[in-house]
């Protein structure tokens, strides 16, 4: 009986299928890398987006409240009377029929400049815990761009003349994660005979390193604050 001779792969077919086996491997693993850094980069951006929206959304709902007071009805019964403590008052003038007399108007708001920033700073007056009468220090609040980052205020002086000689500031955004780089505050006012509407209009721009490169985002929003600005004779 003679036994069959076996053949196996040559060196050369041997050196073939490890080149062509390792060029497969090495494109599996371009691709599956190029898929993580693309999952990674589109996290980051979605995680600005996120940021920037829930701190839009932080903004308008707290600076909607500004002026606020916990005694309104009573306000409007004639209980109580006076101006409201939780709004500034400003010189001002009423045209009524024609003639024109001076007044005072409250102020929900008051807009300054932060690091030479121009109109990067608000602060503002609600009553948080709804008994009226004169606004404690942790009623006093504000907004304002710092070192790349928003930061929100807390006791801030009763009269303010700028945004760093009072209050406690604390970031709300992550330096690390997201670049804040412009954050601006711009006032509009609707005038009628007794009272007017103020609407603040926020700009708000941040970013995020990807892929070496700088994704951008900016979200805008004006809102109106809920209570109306009186003008008293």
């Amino acid at each position: 009986m003679y036994l069959k001779k076996q053949h196996g792969f040559s060196l050369v077919e041997l050196m073939i299928s490890l080149v062509l086996g390792t060029l497969v491997i090495a494109m599996i693993s371009s691709l599956y890398v190029s898929g993580v850094v693309n999952n990674i980069n589109s996290i980051k951006y979605s995680r600005m987006k996120t940021d920037l929206q829930a701190v839009m959304h932080l903004m308008e709902s707290d600076i909607r409240r500004a002026g606020y007071r916990g005694d309104t009805i009573s306000y409007a019964m004639g209980t109580v009377s006076g101006a409201n403590n939780f709004m500034w008052e400003e010189d001002a003038t009423i045209t009524i029929g024609g003639v024109v007399s001076a007044a005072s108007a409250g102020v929900a708001t008051k807009i300054f400049a932060h690091n030479s920033v121009p109109d990067s700073c608000i602060v503002f007056m609600y009553d948080f815990n709804k008994t009226g009468g004169i606004p404690e220090a942790e009623e006093r609040f504000g907004y304002r761009l710092k070192d790349n980052a928003v930061q929100l205020g807390h006791s801030i002086d009763a009269n303010p003349a700028d945004c760093t000689s009072s209050g406690t500031w604390e970031k709300i955004t992550d330096p690390n994660l997201i670049t804040i780089k412009s954050l601006k505050f711009t006032p509009r006012t609707i005038d009628s005979d007794r009272t007017r509407m103020r609407l603040i209009k926020i700009d708000l721009t941040g970013e995020v390193s990807i892929a070496q490169k700088t994704a951008t985002e900016t979200m805008s929003s004006e809102i109106q604050i809920r209570n109306l600005e009186l003008y008293r004779q």
